[in-house]
This record gives C-alpha cells, sequence and structure tokens, in this order.
C-alpha cells in the first residue's frame, strides 16, 4: 500500500470536520485577519520511499482566504505545488523524492510553509534510498478459547526504507488498538487484539483479516477463531433508584445481553417496605423485562434509607442495585385560612383558634385531632377563652360574640364602640375591650347579663394594648405599645367596671416591648423584652424585677407549667425592626429559670412538582402547655416563599 493511501484514510476525518465548521456561502469568507485563522496541514510526518509518491493536506480554519506558499524543504524532496492561494477548500500537495546524488539509507529533514496571515506550520519528512520494505506478522492465526480476551499481533519490517502497512476487513468481533502505520527497518510494533463475545451466538466463530502493505511479498491473511460459551449476562437499566419525598413507585429493565436465556428473581432483603411486579421471570437473549419497584411507606420514619436490593439469575449471576428513599412522617396538623388570635383551655385541653378565610372559631382538640368549628358573621380580630373553659369571646371591629364553646353556638352578639384589638373575658362575667385606634383611650368594660358598656376609671391607656388576666381573676395586666419607654399596668375588675391602679416603677429601666405572659401561680410576669416581674396583691412588690431569660431576640409566645416546673418560649430571630418567630422552643426551669436546651419545630415539606420537595422552617407564633405539662402544643406557619395555599399547622412535641 502507498503512503498516499494511508494518508488519505487520515485526511478523510480531517476533511468532514472542516467541511462542517465552515460550511456556508462563501460570500461568507472574507481577507479579515481579525478571524485568527489558522494554516492546518495533516499529517505532520511523512515517511515515503524513494520509488513512492506522498500527499500532504492544507486547509485554513476557520475558512478565509490567504496566500501560502513552501518557504523551507530539503533538496531532495519535490513539491507540487509550491505556492499558491486557499480559501475553505483542502489542497493537496504532491511529495516525490529527489534520489540523484542522495546516498543509500534514511534522509529526515523538515518542510515548512507560510501564509501571509494564517500562521505556518511545519511537518517531518523522510525518504528512504534503495528502499526494499519487507513484512512479518507473527502470529498469522489466533485461536481464542473460552477464557481467552485479548492476544498479541506482532509486525517487523525485516526490510530497509519505510513500511507503511494497514490491517484490513477485520472480523466485527476483534478489536486492534492500532490499524495502521509505518516502521523503519528492523523496527516492530505489537497490536493488542481483544475479543468480543457479546451479541454472539453459542460456537466458534472464524474470521480473516488483510494485512496490506506496501513490502515487495503478497498480502498476508491473518486468520482468528473465537469460542463462545453460553453466557448469561444480565444487566439493569439504572445504576441506582432514587425515591423523591412524593414518589412511591419506579421501575427498570432487566435485561439479557448474554447469549443463552435465564431466570431470574427478586429476592427480598429483609425489608419489608418494597416489592416487585413481577418478582421473577424468564428473558430471552437479546430481549428485557419492565419491572415495577413499589414503595410502602406506612412504617417508615422520619429519614433516608439506603439499601441494596439484590436481583439473581439461574446461571449464578447477581446484580446489586442501591436503593435510596427519602421519607418524611407528617406531624403536624394542617390549618386551613389565616390564624388570627389562640387560646388554651387547660381543663379540656382544646386549642381555640379564630380565623379568616374562613372567618372562623374553632376548638382543636391535639390529643385525637378532632376540631368544632362555628362560622363567625364578620372578621375576627381577637380571642379570650373563659377561666373554666365553657365560653368565649370573639373580638371585632365595633362587636364582640360571646360564644358557648360546650355547644358550638353563638350566645350573642354585643356592640361596642371600638375596634377590638385584644379581648378578655373575666370570670365575673364581664367582657374588657381593648382598642385597635385612637391614641389614648379607655377600656371597654361591657356587663354580659345587662349589655351595658362602661369605660374604666382612672388613668387613660394606649391605644392595642396586650392584656392578660390574672389566674385570680380579680386583675388585668396590661403592655402598651407604641410609647417609649415601654410599659406594664395594672387594672382592677372585682367591681365590674375596670380601674386602673397603676403601672411599673420603671421608667425605662427595664425593658417591657408590648406583650406579656403571667405564669399558672399568678407570681411571674414574663414580658415580650425577656425580661420576668413579680405579681402581687402588693404595689410595693407588684411588677418589680425578677429576672430574665437568657437568648436572642424577643418572646413571641411563652407558656408556664407549674406541674412540669418548665417554661417553653419562642423568640423571633432577625432584626428588632423586622424579626420573625423562630423553629426552637426554648426551655426553661421554673425555679432560677435557668436554660435546659431546645426543641426544634418540624418544617414543612413543599413539593417541587418533580416527586421530590423542599423543606422550608416552621415559625412558632403560638404556644401552650397541656395541663399536666407533659406536652407543648404549638400552632405554627411555614417561613415566607414556600407558595403553599394551607400555611398554617399545629405542632404537638413531647416535654421531658
Amino acid at each position: 500500500m502507498t503512503q498516499k493511501k494511508l494518508l488519505y484514510f487520515v485526511i478523510l476525518i480531517l476533511s468532514a470536520t472542516l467541511l462542517f465548521t465552515s460550511c456556508g456561502d462563501e460570500n461568507n469568507i472574507t481577507n479579515n485577519p481579525s478571524l485568527d485563522s489558522k494554516i492546518i496541514i495533516s499529517p505532520d510526518e511523512i515517511m515515503i520511499n524513494d520509488d513512492e509518491e506522498g500527499s500532504l493536506f492544507i486547509s485554513i480554519h476557520p475558512a478565509n482566504e490567504f496566500e501560502w506558499k513552501v518557504s523551507a524543504k530539503p533538496d531532495w524532496i519535490e513539491i507540487s505545488p509550491s505556492s499558491g492561494k486557499i480559501k475553505s477548500e483542502i489542497t493537496e500537495l504532491k511529495l516525490k523524492a529527489i534520489t540523484t546524488g542522495l546516498s543509500e539509507g534514511n534522509h529526515i529533514g523538515e518542510i515548512e510553509i507560510i501564509t501571509n496571515g494564517a500562521g505556518k506550520a511545519e511537518v517531518m519528512v523522510g525518504v528512504s534510498v534503495d528502499a526494499n520494505p519487507k513484512a512479518e506478522v507473527n502470529p498469522t492465526e489466533l485461536v481464542y478459547s473460552v477464557n481467552d480476551v485479548e492476544k498479541t499481533i506482532t509486525i517487523t519490517n525485516t526490510g530497509t526504507g519505510y513500511l507503511n502497512w494497514e490491517i484490513q476487513s477485520l472480523p466485527t468481533w476483534i478489536n486492534l488498538n492500532i490499524q495502521s502505520g509505518y516502521l523503519s527497518e528492523s523496527e516492530s510494533i505489537t497490536l493488542m487484539a481483544k475479543s468480543i463475545r457479546k451479541g454472539l451466538s453459542v460456537g466458534i466463530h472464524q474470521g480473516q483479516a488483510v494485512f496490506v502493505s506496501n513490502s515487495k511479498e503478497e498480502n498476508i491473511n491473518i486468520d482468528f477463531t473465537l469460542n463462545v460459551e453460553p453466557t448469561a449476562i444480565m444487566t439493569l437499566s439504572k445504576d441506582s433508584i432514587i425515591y423523591g419525598y412524593f414518589e412511591d413507585s419506579k421501575s427498570f429493565y432487566i435485561k439479557n445481553e448474554g447469549n443463552t436465556s435465564f431466570d431470574w428473581s427478586w429476592e427480598d432483603n429483609s425489608n419489608s417496605f418494597l416489592s416487585v411486579n413481577p418478582n421473577s421471570g424468564s428473558i430471552p437473549v437479546g430481549d428485557s423485562v419492565k419491572v415495577n419497584m413499589l414503595l410502602d411507606r406506612s412504617t417508615l420514619k422520619s429519614q433516608d434509607y439506603k439499601l441494596d436490593v439484590l436481583i439473581k439469575n439461574n446461571q449464578g449471576h447477581s446484580l446489586e442495585l442501591p436503593v435510596k428513599v427519602h421519607h418524611y412522617e407528617e406531624s403536624k396538623w394542617q390549618i386551613k385560612g389565616r390564624v388570627i388570635d389562640a387560646e388554651y383551655d387547660k381543663n379540656n385541653d382544646i386549642i381555640v383558634v379564630v380565623s379568616e378565610s374562613p372567618n372562623e372559631i374553632r376548638v382543636f382538640n391535639p390529643e385525637n385531632q378532632s376540631v368544632e368549628t362555628l362560622a363567625l358573621n364578620i372578621p375576627p380580630t381577637c380571642v379570650s377563652v373563659s377561666m373554666n373553659g365553657k365560653f368565649a369571646a370573639v373580638g371585632h371591629n365595633g362587636s364582640f360574640s360571646y360564644i358557648n364553646l360546650t355547644t358550638m353556638s353563638m350566645v350573642k352578639n354585643y356592640g361596642v364602640t371600638a375596634d377590638a384589638f385584644d379581648i378578655v373575658l373575666a370570670p365575673n362575667d364581664w367582657v374588657y375591650v381593648f382598642p385597635r385606634r385612637d391614641q389614648w383611650e379607655r377600656i371597654r368594660c361591657i356587663n354580659l347579663t345587662t349589655g351595658v358598656e362602661t369605660e374604666h376609671t382612672g388613668g387613660s391607656i394606649y391605644h392595642q394594648t396586650k392584656a392578660k388576666l390574672h389566674p385570680s381573676g380579680d386583675y388585668i395586666y396590661g403592655a402598651n405599645n407604641g410609647l417609649s419607654p415601654s410599659d406594664i399596668e395594672k387594672y382592677e375588675i372585682k367591681e365590674g367596671t375596670a380601674k386602673m391602679l397603676y403601672d411599673s416603677p420603671y421608667h425605662g429601666d427595664f425593658a417591657f416591648s408590648g406583650d406579656l405572659w403571667i405564669s399558672e401561680d399568678g407570681n411571674r410576669i414574663f414580658a415580650r423584652s425577656k425580661n420576668v416581674f413579680n405579681s402581687s396583691e402588693n404595689k410595693t412588690n407588684d411588677m418589680t424585677y425578677n429576672g430574665a431569660l437568657v437568648g436572642d431576640g424577643i418572646v413571641k409566645t411563652l407558656d408556664f407549667s407549674s406541674r412540669a416546673e418548665k417554661i417553653c418560649a419562642i423568640f423571633t430571630t432577625g432584626s428588632s425592626w423586622n424579626g420573625v418567630p423562630s423553629d426552637l422552643i426554648r426551655v426553661y426551669e421554673t425555679e432560677y429559670l435557668g436554660f435546659q436546651g431546645t426543641i426544634e419545630l418540624p418544617g414543612f415539606l413543599i413539593p417541587d412538582g418533580t416527586g421530590g420537595g423542599k423543606f422550608y422552617k416552621s415559625q412558632g407564633y403560638y404556644g401552650f402547655f397541656n395541663s399536666t405539662g407533659t406536652k407543648f402544643n404549638v400552632i405554627v406557619k411555614v417561613e415566607e416563599g414556600s407558595g403553599t395555599q394551607n400555611e398554617w399547622a399545629i405542632v404537638t412535641v413531647d416535654i421531658d
């Protein structure tokens, strides 16, 4: 075979690449150096004998028009053409040795081609004088037994000059790492001939390749014999299976890529939550079967499960398929609508909630997850539950509703001359409404028996005061909002109409920050600022500083359990201006207010539309101990940006 024939094989690939990358209208090709075109020459070395011709191929990429010429070459090489213009085409240069005056043997030199804008290229050239290449191939017969995969073939140039060679007509089931090249005299090369049994039928396969060269001898045949035994090759269409939080079914294929049929079976792998259909069968050669894998989540806990399932066949072949399961066990109790306010009745261990969209009062029993609802004609603004747990007062703008919680029925709607910001239903059968607006205001005091409204006596209160009933039932404490410094104050309600008594003895010494909670025994007041104050019948001791709860942020919700001797609180996170409730319950002991640790609230898992999901944090807005102090019930809202329609839920956590 000539050197030119070998080079055409190389240049074929180069030609296709250049034609595709430079395809288009020739009018787009301009002499524009900004295109950064380069001259390309192939091959990068060429070896010919004295009686042969060779070929070089040049092109410009990206395509552009340039002038080129051969600027340097050995004297014993003739190149035609030696200059010209080139655009998008591939130009062939013919090479011929000039042997006059050359000594016998190999001569090596370099050809240089330059352009007027596309750079230059060099190629090494060799000529052998009085060449007589001769090929020796060993072995010419290769037999692959059952266990043989790879064998070697050695090619040697036992003559003179350059031996240009190529192996043609190779059987499809034999792969050679090198199929063409050239050898100098006495040079050898070893080829790796690898057998490919996949897809072949059982039995003896025979084939022949042809060794073609420029040797003076004839072409050499190379015979191949391959013994293929029955092989059951079982493969799976997937490397692993991952179940997203909202996926219960997956599928994969078992394939037979061998040359004999096999029976397969699913191994249980000692797990009770995965099953497949079908779980066994036969697969002919070249065929496959679809297997559906089903996930039963009923016994799973909130965690990621990792395991390997096993698939076997009757030919002694087994495959492990890694399976990962993302599982989240929902422990929250979803609430529809927007929660406006909530209180807890420890007599019956129920949460009383008022909401918008829909406008309702709802009674939730966290123990058995039952709920009772009563529609409200107008939007609620606040709620208060009676000390005996039998009634509730729901504030509105200009009225309040008196609700029988036992029968979940409306007793009466009372008009009131204020937009209710907060409300207290006292055991004396009076309701106290704290106005939302108009700055310095009066508490509206309504006698439930007569419906008569009176205003509290003594100094004015500031609008949007938050109020809590003292466990004695004789007093209400209020925390003002919008004033600096913040303060708390006390009102007596023994005679029905509230009477302002006094505020705290401090004026900016300790922050109160606009809300408060009172311990079950009535001895302590917990301010939104985290500061703790005494509660006393004695004015000298009343509302005096007692200590503080440690932690960052301010209190969003808090409850006190005498039986558990614990305080549970949720603080805000973020800046003081736009802080939001955190997802951590902070636990303190009641004796010295010592911090005991945190409990993380479960987040909201929101589907992502592809079977998986994203977790969003819960924000704790209202928190209540049950009557025994063993559980803490929290009304939570998902953090912003989740996109879910139902943003509210109830979470119950165990308290040790």
